[in-house]
């Protein structure tokens, strides 16, 4: 998918400060079980052993499989109450992406990066992207995991136009147009096409060479 974003594109029905909508915690999945048992095999396959990783966007949990071996887990999100609670994280940072796409970690801080059923509420989303091409090092895997569950009046316009298939389309684009990846590549994890959630991945790696500036 090559689009020509548009303001318009990332227009959402309610464009009232996020920090307020998300000062409440929600503490529900937003996955079915076995689809939260996808994501995890999926990490535990894209992201080296003892590795420092960003859970962007994070929450109170970030489905990292039984036993993973790591370093440490930074979660970066809104709700601090959600993040204190997620067995995962050994740190936390509560910082709005929408406000400030510029994510507050040194460059090449990061072995790795992902996001978990969160990517639709971006409405600066290859800027997000970029940066976390900055944090990451070169190689790091970014993985951007969805379904097709939303809070739909935060979740942007042309997200909610797409099928599955389009919107795997659209995060390659956000790769793409970042300017810091290898060529992304999407994967279907959906444990059932009927019985579970649908669940998609889309992964690409930094690029070794400098990111382009934007």
């Amino acid at each position: 998918m090559d689009l020509p974003f548009t303001a318009e594109m990332f227009q959402r029905i309610d464009e009232s400060d996020d920090a307020l909508f998300y000062a409440f915690p929600r503490k529900v999945v937003h996955l079915d079980e076995p689809a939260i048992a996808a994501v995890g095999r999926f990490i535990a396959v894209t992201f080296a052993p003892q590795g420092v990783l960003l859970d962007l966007m994070s929450s109170w949990r970030s489905h990292l499989p039984p036993g993973f071996a790591k370093r440490c887990l930074i979660g970066l999100g809104l709700n601090a109450e959600e993040m204190a609670e997620n067995p995962d994280l050994d740190d936390y940072v509560i910082h709005d992406v929408n406000a400030n796409p510029h994510l507050p970690f040194a460059d090449e801080y990061f072995d790795g990066a992902m996001v978990t059923v969160s990517v639709q509420y971006l409405i600066r989303p290859v800027d997000v992207f970029a940066d976390v091409g900055r944090v990451l090092k070169p190689g790091g895997p970014f993985v951007v995991f969805f379904s097709n569950r939303m809070f739909p009046t935060k979740a942007v316009r042309i997200w909610q136009m797409l099928n599955d298939h389009q919107r795997a389309g659209l995060v390659c684009a956000y790769f793409h147009a970042s300017g810091c990846y290898e060529p992304p590549e999407v994967y279907d994890l959906s444990p059932h096409p009927r019985w579970s959630d649908p669940l998609y991945a889309v992964r690409a790696r930094k690029r070794s060479i400098e990111c382009r500036q934007r």
